[in-house]
């Protein structure tokens, strides 16, 4: 695309708080379900339940989002789905029972959910071709902000008591406030503009180069899309069975395992959010210059060897937090890219509805893991548990060695040229 928009440091700024919000509200609950199951007489099944409802209503807000934001614009949505979220957030500190509060974090999650492909979208819309990557990247890494805000927040509010996580929630509902006012001011995608003919000038791709044949949402379906969708989703959703599975019980691993404090459990959680912020830094260097391709398959490559060797020598005790560290930091290579890279492949008139197709069959991942890692860890132990994980991480790498090419500096439209020849691989 010939132009660089004014704003986009703006655009980055906003489009990305939605990822802070998810970071911290799946975060917040990871701590305060330890307090949850006692006061709620949770099961181990339900308490897996409360800790993935947000992701289960992630499925539904995705999709519904992905579709409509294609539709009708990124602008338009980007206040609503926080919207959801706030008022959800809001109710979830109300709670008083097993019912409520997984309803509650469900409909949150539709909020959140709604966002990722929306924010996702307007973010590779208005990001130039050549530092993309470095954009993407920096908007995912709002997630461990979040996750880090969450356990300072839990820190401040636990001398309250054990009602201390009502505030914590509350909080997250107030979070989002700021949020929702500065994206009524976000301009619209030029991208998206392009695509519907409402924008036009020297230097600005015609509507029929930026939806390369791409009529509409129906197209998604088609012979040599579909593949393409299923493949990305795949890897996505495998890299979630194993990401979720461990990384919203890292409280509870702590707490069960190494640390009999909460208050050591909060600061342990603060050194995995800093060390995935410093994977990040390292992704932020890599992605342009080695490219997706590279960084993707070193993320996966080491997420299975760690967890591998992890299981193998049965690690526990203290030496739980250096690992874990090192692991979430090598983490978010891959976790990044999975998430962004469908935006990048897909043309502009689907990128949204291609965004949330993938977003929701990653949280079916997710919630796989999120569901059964209590009971898989009662059952077959924590060391046995981070072995079927490596597993899961090694299939992602072996399906992104074969399916993923390579997509850095380029400009949107010419990657939307090489999905519509078929070209899927690097």
């Amino acid at each position: 695309m010939g132009f660089d928009p004014r704003g986009k440091l703006n655009s980055f700024l906003v489009s990305s708080a939605g990822f802070l919000l998810d970071g911290y509200d799946l975060s917040v609950i990871s701590f305060a379900i330890l307090f949850l199951q006692k006061e709620m007489s949770l099961t181990t099944f339900q308490e897996g339940l409360v800790n993935s409802a947000s992701l289960i209503g992630m499925i539904f807000g995705s999709l519904l989002f992905g579709v409509l934001s294609d539709k009708l614009g990124r602008k338009r949505l980007m206040g609503i789905d926080l919207i959801i979220f706030t008022v959800f957030a809001l109710t979830s500190a109300l709670s008083l029972n097993f019912i409520e509060i997984f309803v509650s974090r469900i409909m949150l999650g539709v909020g959140i959910g709604g966002d990722y492909p929306v924010s996702s979208s307007m973010m590779a819309e208005f990001s130039p071709s050549k530092s993309r990557g470095k954009y993407l990247v920096g908007a995912v890494s709002m997630y461990w902000i979040g996750t880090l805000l969450s356990a300072l927040v839990n820190l401040s509010f636990l001398p309250l008591g054990e009602y201390f996580w009502r505030f914590s929630f509350a909080f997250g509902s107030i979070l989002a406030i700021p949020v929702i006012l500065a994206r009524l001011r976000l301009a619209e995608s030029p991208r998206w503009l392009i695509s519907k003919g409402k924008l036009t000038g020297e230097g600005i791709p015609t509507v029929e180069e930026e939806n390369k044949g791409v009529k509409g949402i129906t197209d998604l379906f088609n012979r040599k899309i579909f593949p393409v969708v299923l493949l990305a989703s795949s890897i996505w959703f495998l890299f979630d069975v194993a990401s979720y599975g461990i990384g919203l019980y890292y409280p509870a691993i702590f707490k069960q395992f190494a640390f009999p404090s909460n208050y050591e459990v909060i600061y342990a959680t603060m050194v995995i959010a800093i060390g995935a912020l410093i994977g990040y830094v390292f992704a932020e260097l890599a992605v342009d210059s080695l490219g997706r391709r590279a960084t993707l398959l070193s993320g996966l490559g080491l997420m299975a060897l760690l967890l591998g060797i992890g299981g193998v020598i049965k690690i526990t005790g203290v030496y739980l937090l250096p690992y874990f560290a090192i692991f979430v930091a090598m983490e978010q290579w891959a976790g990044a890219v999975t998430l962004f890279y469908p935006t990048e492949i897909f043309p502009t008139p689907i990128r949204s509805t291609a965004q949330g197709f993938a977003t929701a069959f990653s949280r079916f991942g997710a919630v796989l893991g999120v569901v059964f890692f209590p009971t898989m860890t009662k059952v077959i132990g924590l060391s046995s548990s981070l072995i079927v994980f490596s597993i899961t991480s090694a299939i992602a790498f072996a399906i992104s060695l074969y399916f993923v090419r390579e997509t850095k500096k380029m400009e949107l439209e010419k990657i939307a040229i090489g999905l519509r020849k078929g070209q899927v691989k690097s």
